[in-house]
């Protein structure tokens, strides 16, 4: 299933390790602090259980949200002038 991760790290070192982590787990950075990917539920958790070893601070945050197919086909990407519907691709 694919994940949406997404997070809100104030430490510039830990960022880059978070960001180091989500790439060696096969997501891809759709933003700077936002990657995308298609995970096992295993995998989830082991990237979960990764995640929460690292140094994070009180009000540092990450979230990892399940998105189903049916939810990214009705993707919306918005820029400057533009309103595309994006199809998800595997």
């Amino acid at each position: 299933m694919m994940v949406l991760v997404v997070y809100d790290i104030a430490d510039n070192g830990l960022r880059t390790r978070i960001a180091e982590v989500l790439k060696d787990h096969g997501l891809t950075r759709i933003q700077k602090s936002a990657f995308i990917g298609d995970l096992t539920p295993q995998e989830r958790e082991t990237l979960a259980e990764k995640l929460s070893r690292l140094q994070l601070d009180e009000t540092d945050r990450i979230d990892i949200f399940p998105i189903c197919e049916r939810d990214l086909k009705m993707h919306i990407l918005v820029r400057r002038g533009l309103v595309e519907r994006k199809l998800a691709t595997r």
